[in-house]
């Protein structure tokens, strides 16, 4: 700014201070100062300067010194020299206290200031000033000062109130000119479009006489750009048009700005006519961008998508990183978004993100991108697209929270909770933020995930504070109520679902939510609720999807409550609706469990609409097992056995194979297939030795073997099961021990006694329940008494009775006569026959009757009752039960004995040869009753005979215990043969 005090100002202050000093002065002082007047009031600054400067040097004295400090001040302050300026004003002041050019002294101190740079200074003196001569006449000349300081430093309240000052005291029409400049520039800066135009609009009608000395052009494309962003679009253009009426180099400036206003008013054609021309013309290179974008964003606006693309292409190639790249960038993404070409979305926007310079326009481009990957998605992609930092721009609170929210969205759909929790914890802790009530909702959702239902219900209950949105409160109402039904909260569930406005929230998302709430409400039994919920998802209208759900769940409703019509009707609906339903099959499945029980057929026919729609579903393998089931029940084991045969090769079963071989096994057996339900054990017994099954098939093997008399292989099987049960007893399955039993019979039908004793003991000591453990310890018995280990035999038979006291099994009366037996090996005959008697007492129905006979036969014959015993072994020969056994042999013979020790050889012959001639294979009895015949003819002396029978025994049954007797006898025959013969030929 120049010196604002005019020339002729001092002039005037010079001529004074002339005629003060030719009143004063006549000596050469007087001449010098004469000169150094002429050369000042010429504007002679240098050689004025000079003559004072002389003036000074031979006049130090001098009364005028401070006068002339004062006019030495104003010639430099004239040739821009403002610190020497100063400080002659400065020595002006320190010696002319109180002459009349203080005041303006003071103020050129303050001017030099503000000319020199130092505005600090100036502004304390100008204000200094004022406060001292508030009504200077120079005061009006500090006000634009003080304005220019004010907007140097960007206070442009302060410029706004000084500069009206200096238009209000209007010190000249220069001074009114600048400062309304200025004040209309300081308007601008404060965004006061208004009053900034207004101060324009006055400047230009000052201005009108004033063309040459300021420029109008420029000055009017200052008030257009005003009118244009305060919205004055008409003014502008007017302003505009004067500018380039007045300054012709500014005509491209000015289209470029009427094209600018035809944009904004939507006056495409104009607009696009002015800036293709200047692109054309390739005016104002340094708008170039700027045109292009314009020119490609107006394409847009017309709906020509290819020639905007293009637009914003070329822009780009031509100036890739100008301050309208970002633009251009964010409308190519928009148009890529808009296409659903999201790969095109990210190339674009990685050269958003690369750009020298962001803005708020890449944060808005960075969160719209992220949405849109997350409505697809890719989530993965939105992440890295958020992870991009922008630390220069100012995104404002509002973007950082729906970053944060974002991230957490797709942290969240990418498994990442923990890191999702900790973000959202970012966001709910500024509960002012407008996504504070989203980030409750989404934590809810996590917490929701993780089941944590409680603190769901929380996070939802905390959302409704902060959301605004009505179908985000619906929304977090909705889900807040399949919280509290998960976590077991029914009632209050129930208040919240009474709150829940169904047409504020997409269809979708509503049913899908009510299919949860309905599903944890059956499952919690509040049968009628569900219903209800099932009813609504049911409804016609509804996606086939919910409408599925929905009569599915209402199924199994009806199910629950046993409305087995509903159910059937609401089945048969479903069924209608999508017959390859996967929502129907456990419905099927449970309806035809319960018709098991009322309607095997009904039953039948469920499973087998599940069986032919749903042949691939785990449950169809369950359906096939049950339909196998009933038909076993129904006696169609035809039918059964091809079902379950089928399951043992369906590679799709999820049924235990082993089970289904299992249950062919007793269907076979059903129909006599002994064979065929072997062959179903033995798969078992080969494959699946783990199974449960392994060992009860095992077991029926083995129990086959043995009732088709092949003993080895029964062994064999028992042997692997026994194996297999090698573990303490409190853990052996009962199969293992029913095993160890059969092995022990096994044994016994071997005849391998002693083999069978460990085993039955083992059994007897570790079997729990009855009749096994009895049944053990009777065979433990008697194989000791088969061994003939009679005292521990009649241990065992003892425990038998005494843990068997008033019960009735059939062993015990065998046990008894087994003690009558043992007695009878022991010598006590008479305790033996009162013990069989006893026994044919109390029971008269004895089976074995036939062997108690036989003792009491033995007992009588001891004691010399011959008749008596041949009566009671008589009953044993002639009995149905001992019929061709060897104990009927036995009671024969012992007929033969009985004679035989009455002396009634021939009636011994008799019933000897009986035995001899029996056609029941019993070598041993066969070969005692040819050794007694042999000794009946012995004592009759008929040696030829006896020695017959003796031979025979000899060779026919070398092996038996009695073929050294026979020997024995044979030899002392044959020797009384020979004395025979001697004495018949001595006489």
């Amino acid at each position: 700014m120049k010196p604002l005090i005019q020339h002729g100002l001092l002039i005037i202050v010079l001529l004074v201070c002339g005629m003060e000093a030719r009143t004063v002065l006549a000596d050469r002082a007087s001449e010098q100062y004469r000169v150094s007047s002429f050369h000042y009031s010429r504007g002679e600054w240098k050689p004025a300067i000079e003559a004072f400067d002389q003036f000074l040097a031979d006049n130090p004295d001098h009364p005028q010194v401070g006068s002339v400090h004062f006019y030495r001040g104003e010639c430099l302050l004239q040739l821009g020299r403002y610190d020497e300026s100063l400080r002659a004003h400065t020595l002006f002041l320190s010696k002319a206290a109180g002459h009349p050019f203080t005041e303006h002294s003071e103020f050129r101190i303050a001017e030099c200031y503000y000319l020199s740079g130092q505005k600090e200074a100036a502004a304390n003196a100008f204000d200094l000033f004022l406060s001292k001569y508030p009504t200077s006449k120079l005061a009006p000349h500090a006000y634009p000062y003080l304005a220019e300081i004010a907007a140097d430093k960007k206070n442009w309240d302060d410029a706004i109130l000084m500069y009206n000052k200096a238009v209000k005291a209007a010190a000249s029409p220069n001074v009114v000119i600048e400062s309304r400049l200025g004040l209309a520039r300081a308007y601008s800066k404060l965004h006061m479009w208004k009053e900034a135009g207004l101060a324009y609009e006055q400047l230009l009608v000052d201005l009108k006489e004033k063309t040459e000395q300021y420029p109008t052009g420029s000055i009017a494309l200052e008030a257009g750009i005003a009118e244009y962003r305060g919205g004055n679009y008409r003014r502008g253009v007017s302003r505009f048009e004067l500018a380039a009426k007045n300054q012709n180099d500014l005509s491209n400036q000015a289209n470029f700005w009427i094209a600018k206003t035809y944009y904004q008013v939507r006056d495409w054609k104009n607009a696009l006519e002015r800036l293709n021309q200047l692109k054309t013309d390739k005016a104002l290179p340094e708008f170039q961008d700027e045109i292009h974008y314009l020119i490609g964003k107006i394409y847009l606006e017309e709906g020509k998508k290819s020639e905007a693309v293009a637009m914003f292409n070329e822009q780009l190639t031509a100036w890739p990183e100008s301050t309208w790249a970002d633009e251009a960038l964010y409308q190519l993404l928009t148009i890529s978004l808009e296409k659903d070409d999201m790969n095109a979305a990210v190339e674009t926007w990685s050269k958003l993100a690369k750009l020298p310079t962001a803005s708020e326009l890449t944060v808005r481009a960075q969160l719209t991108l992220a949405s849109a990957l997350q409505r697809h998605s890719s989530h993965d992609q939105a992440l890295q697209v958020l992870a991009s930092e922008f630390p220069t721009v100012e995104a404002g609170a509002e973007n950082e929270q729906r970053h944060n929210y974002l991230t957490a969205v797709s942290l969240f759909a990418t498994q990442r909770t923990h890191e999702a929790r900790e973000v959202l914890g970012q966001i709910s802790a500024n509960s002012q933020g407008s996504y504070a009530g989203l980030s409750l909702l989404l934590l809810g959702m996590i917490h929701s995930q993780q089941q944590q239902w409680a603190e769901a219900a929380d996070a939802y209950a905390k959302s409704l504070k902060q959301l605004e949105s009505t179908e985000h409160r619906n929304i977090a109402q909705l889900r807040r109520t399949t919280a509290l039904v998960h976590a077991e909260k029914l009632e209050e569930a129930k208040q919240v679902w009474s709150q829940v406005d169904r047409n504020v929230i997409p269809n979708d998302q509503y049913l899908g939510e009510v299919a949860q709430i309905a599903n944890g409400v059956y499952r919690a039994g509040d049968n009628d609720w569900a219903r209800q919920l099932y009813q609504q998802m049911a409804a016609e209208g509804n996606p086939p999807q919910f409408v599925e759900q929905g009569l599915a769940g209402l199924a199994w409703c009806q199910l629950a409550s046993s409305d087995a019509a509903s159910a059937s009707a609401t089945l048969d609906n479903l069924m209608a609706k999508n017959p390859s339903s996967p929502l129907a099959v456990g419905a099927l499945y449970q309806q035809a469990q319960q018709l098991e029980a009322t309607d095997l057929d009904l039953a039948l026919a469920r499973y087998g609409q599940l069986i032919e729609h749903h042949p691939s579903d785990r449950l169809a393998a369950h359906a096939r097992l049950r339909t196998a089931t009933i038909l076993d029940r129904l006696d169609r084991d035809a039918e059964a056995e091809a079902i379950l045969l089928k399951l043992t090769t369906d590679p799709t079963s999820v049924l235990p194979t082993e089970d289904i071989w299992y249950r062919l096994a007793w269907v076979r057996l059903d129909q006599q297939k002994t064979d065929e339900a072997l062959d179903a054990f033995e798969q078992i017994h080969r494959h699946f030795r783990e199974s449960d099954l392994w060992e009860d098939s095992t077991y029926r093997l083995a129990e086959a073997a043995l009732k088709a008399g092949n003993t080895e292989k029964a062994r064999e099987y028992l042997k692997q099961l026994l194996e297999d049960n090698a573990k303490p007893a409190d853990v052996k399955s009962k199969v293992a021990l029913f095993g160890r039993y059969m092995l022990g019979q096994v044994e016994i039908q071997a005849g391998k006694w002693n083999e069978a004793i460990p085993l039955m003991d083992q059994v007897a000591e570790e079997a729990k329940t009855e009749p096994l453990h009895s049944m053990a310890v009777f065979w433990s018995g008697e194989a000791r008494f088969r061994s003939d280990k009679f005292a521990d035999a009649q241990t065992k038979f003892d425990q038998l009775l005494t843990e068997n006291l008033g019960r009735q099994q059939e062993s015990l009366p065998v046990a008894e006569m087994r003690l009558a037996q043992i007695y009878a090996h022991q010598g006590d005959w008479d305790k033996a026959y009162e013990q069989a008697q006893e026994i044919g007492r109390k029971y008269p129905n004895f089976a074995q009757a036939h062997e108690l006979d036989y003792l009491l036969g033995r007992c009588l014959a001891r004691r010399g009752e011959f008749q008596a015993a041949r009566a009671a072994y008589m009953k044993v020969v002639q009995s149905p039960v001992a019929a061709n056994s060897e104990t009927a042999s036995m009671a024969q013979w012992m007929i033969g004995e009985t004679y035989f020790h009455q002396k009634n050889y021939d009636a011994a012959i008799r019933s000897y040869v009986k035995v001899a001639t029996s056609p029941n294979n019993f070598p041993k009895w066969k070969a005692a009753a040819l050794l007694q015949i042999g000794k009946c003819h012995e004592i009759q002396e008929d040696w030829e005979k006896a020695t017959q029978y003796y031979s025979e025994v000899k060779a026919d049954h070398v092996d038996s215990p009695f073929a050294p007797e026979a020997e024995t006898r044979l030899s002392v025959v044959r020797q009384r043969t020979q004395q025979a013969q001697l004495e018949t030929t001595r006489k």
